[in-house]
């Protein structure tokens, strides 16, 4: 009965590393997507500079501070979530 109990009690722990290893890929998965959303709010930031300056006007700073804000929320998010792969990372090599 022993080998039976040892046998459940490392599938449980095979049961708790898959789940681990699909929260790290899915937390890895939205790193992904927040550093697109980051390549597009610099491109958003870049063309709305590139388009004003090159069409004579001036760049309206509040608007400069808000495409900027947007980015910081992304790169703000990127470092929590790689904190978290990190740690469900860590997980898996118990």
């Amino acid at each position: 009965m022993a080998f039976m109990d040892k046998l459940g009690q490392m599938a449980g722990k095979a049961a708790e590393i898959a789940g681990d290893t699909i929260d790290y890929g899915k937390t890895k998965g939205k790193i992904l997507l927040e550093k697109g959303k980051v390549k597009d709010g610099k491109e958003e930031l870049g063309g709305y500079v590139y388009n004003t300056l090159k069409n004579g006007g001036e760049l309206d700073q509040s608007r400069l501070d808000e495409l900027m804000a947007e980015i910081d929320v992304h790169l703000a998010e990127i470092a929590k979530l790689e904190a978290e792969a990190e740690e469900a990372k860590g997980d898996t090599t118990e």
